[in-house]
This record gives C-alpha cells, sequence and structure tokens, in this order.
C-alpha cells in the first residue's frame, strides 16, 4: 500500500514538537513538504522533505493527501477551506475556528467532498485523562459529583508571541481552553448551563491570561481553568466520587519527552513517575500511584484508519462543533457576567 502524502503548514512548536515527529515516524505517511519561513530549522529535523513559501503551492501537489494546518488561529478557516476544495484531508490544529458557522461550513465540506476533516485533539490520549475516563467508566469509587480540571502555570511575564497578541482565537482560554473543554465534553458531553469568568490580570496583557468556568450538568458540577500565576505543582485533576475521590498531580510527560526530542516509540518508556495521582477511598485512606503511559499516536493511528479504512475519525464532526459551540457560549457568558443555558 502506499503512503499517504502529507502537506505541513507551519513549522512552530506545533509543527515540530505535536506532527512532524509523528508523520515521520509512521509507516503509513510520508511527509512530503512543509509550507514555512523556516527552512533550515525544517531542514535540520527533515532534510529530505520541500519547503515552500505558500500554502496554495501544497494544495496544488498531486502527491499530497493530507493536509495539517497548524498556522495562526486566524488563518484556520480560509486554509482549511482551501484544502477541501482541492481535494485534500485535512487536520486542523486546535482551537480548530471560533464560530459555529465556520465548523459546520467545513464539515459540510468535507462531507460533500468525501474527505476526513479533524481537529487535533492529542490530550484525549494523556494518561491522567485516560485514567479519569476508567474511574467515570468502571465507577469503581462510585459516581462523579465534582470534578476540578485544569491546566496552571507560572507565565506572570507577557511574551512577545502571536498567541498573546490581540487577534482572533488569541489568549490563553483559546489556547488551552480547549483541551479542558474537549476532554470534558467527551467525559460527560453537553452541559445543562455554563458560566464563565475570562481575564487579563498580568500588567501589559492584551488578551486574557486568565479563565475559570462552571459547568452544570445538574448531579454533576465541573470547573475548569488556567491561571498564569501557578508557581507551585499543578493539581492537574481533582475528581469527588460517592465513595471516594482521585487526585492527580503535574502533566502527561509525552509532551516535555518530544520538546527534549524524543521520537514518538520512546515516549512509553519516559518517567512516567513525573505525574503522581492519589485515590483516596470513603475513610479517607490514601493510595498513591503513578499515572500510566498514555500514547499520543494513537490520535495518528485513528486519523490514518479514517482516510484509509474508512473508520471513524478521532474526533467526530459533532464533537468538533460542541466544543466550539461551547467555547463561544462560555465567552459570551463572560461578557455578559450571566450563567446561560445550552440550547440546540
Amino acid at each position: 500500500m502506499s503512503k499517504l502524502g502529507v502537506g505541513l503548514i507551519g513549522f512552530g512548536l506545533s509543527g515540530q514538537v505535536f506532527h512532524t515527529p509523528f508523520i515521520r515516524s509512521h509507516d503509513q505517511l510520508d511527509l512530503r513538504a512543509v509550507q514555512s519561513r523556516q527552512t533550515e530549522a525544517v531542514q535540520a529535523v527533515a532534510p529530505e522533505v520541500d519547503v515552500v513559501d505558500n500554502a496554495a503551492s501544497l494544495m496544488e501537489r498531486q502527491d499530497i493527501d493530507l493536509i495539517v494546518i497548524t498556522a495562526p488561529n486566524e488563518l484556520h478557516f480560509p486554509l482549511s477551506e482551501q484544502a477541501l476544495q482541492a481535494g485534500k484531508h485535512v487536520l486542523l490544529e486546535k482551537p480548530s475556528v471560533t464560530r459555529v458557522d465556520e465548523m459546520e461550513a467545513l464539515l459540510a465540506l468535507a462531507d460533500a467532498r468525501g474527505l476526513q476533516f479533524s481537529v487535533y485533539q492529542n490530550r484525549r490520549y494523556d494518561g491522567d485523562f485516560l485514567t479519569l475516563r476508567r474511574l467515570v467508566d468502571s465507577a469503581e469509587l462510585g459516581p462523579l459529583r465534582h470534578l476540578d480540571t485544569r491546566f496552571d502555570r507560572f507565565r506572570p511575564a507577557v511574551r512577545d508571541r502571536w498567541r498573546e497578541q490581540p487577534g482572533i482565537g488569541t489568549g490563553i482560554f483559546w489556547d488551552l481552553g480547549p483541551h479542558l473543554l474537549d476532554q470534558v465534553l467527551v467525559l460527560l458531553g453537553r452541559p445543562k448551563t455554563v458560566q464563565a469568568d475570562i481575564r487579563a490580570l498580568r500588567p501589559g496583557s492584551q488578551t486574557p491570561d486568565w479563565f475559570e468556568v462552571w459547568l452544570d450538568y445538574g448531579d454533576i458540577q465541573v470547573t475548569a481553568g488556567s491561571t498564569p500565576f501557578e508557581a507551585g505543582d499543578m493539581r492537574r485533576f481533582n475528581a469527588r466520587f460517592e465513595r471516594g475521590s482521585w487526585q492527580c498531580w503535574g502533566l502527561d510527560p509525552q509532551e516535555a519527552a518530544l520538546r527534549d526530542g524524543a521520537m514518538p516509540d520512546r515516549l512509553q518508556i519516559a518517567d512516567n513517575g513525573l505525574q503522581q495521582a492519589t485515590q483516596f477511598d470513603a475513610d479517607g485512606r490514601a493510595e498513591h500511584r503513578t499515572v500510566p503511559a498514555g500514547d499520543y499516536r494513537r490520535f495518528y493511528q485513528a486519523l490514518v484508519d479514517s482516510i484509509v479504512q474508512g473508520l471513524p475519525g478521532p474526533v467526530a464532526g459533532d464533537e468538533a462543533r460542541d466544543l466550539i459551540k461551547l467555547l463561544v457560549l462560555l465567552e459570551q457568558s463572560a461578557q455578559g457576567g450571566q450563567r446561560l443555558p445550552w440550547t440546540g
């Protein structure tokens, strides 16, 4: 079977760390061209790959089947639309788009052309989230009643990068919110009502750098948030069940290993002791555990299977649409200072 030709748009952190290693290590994918101004950086990693200066040239190539888009958020919709119209499958980096009608247009176009369109949600395959999902599904600790999910950092100074400058989909809410909230939707589905507070707290911030959101599921309550002022250990999850609770600290180590240059087949032997969890029973007895390894390779395998075998993609269209709807609804809640219902 011939390999799927891949064209990558953008070679920043996402393109370098979260996509190129997985594309180059997959036996059914062949990275053939990268659109980037960082020619030397691309060639240092993949000297056999063509480096081009405009996205249109990728769309025109007959040897490219899949376009992976990691450009700034404001370019996500037009580039995805262009790629689909050119007959290419598309993988779009989160947060995909910032309007529900744009997502619906891309899904309709992909369906009409018989193409796969997916959004990159690799953190569905974090070891901590997989563990939490197992606890919820198995009811080992009874029904879930209250979940805290956070992505905190210590970044008190504003940095000179496009994500922290005014624009479409910039700011920490659109950067980290898609990770946290996609996981919640996968775990629990659509909430009944939502509320959010989204602010810029750092001196000189031009975009939001802090948020807290509340999702009401009736008998389950969820809080999610991020602050740039967490100098201590981050409690990633605190899940309270009827017969105990589960707390997880730190981040899945796959990202750190990738940043250090590890290839995907080496991530599973990383020191998973970097992420610790504690499970409490109803009597308060604590059992300390390391979190089992996650596996980002599963995302790309699901994507390849959807293109080659026609299997469901790693992120269903209604899931991608629901996430954008939730993000927009929470932004509206923050702007109006009120709790809003999920409708439709």
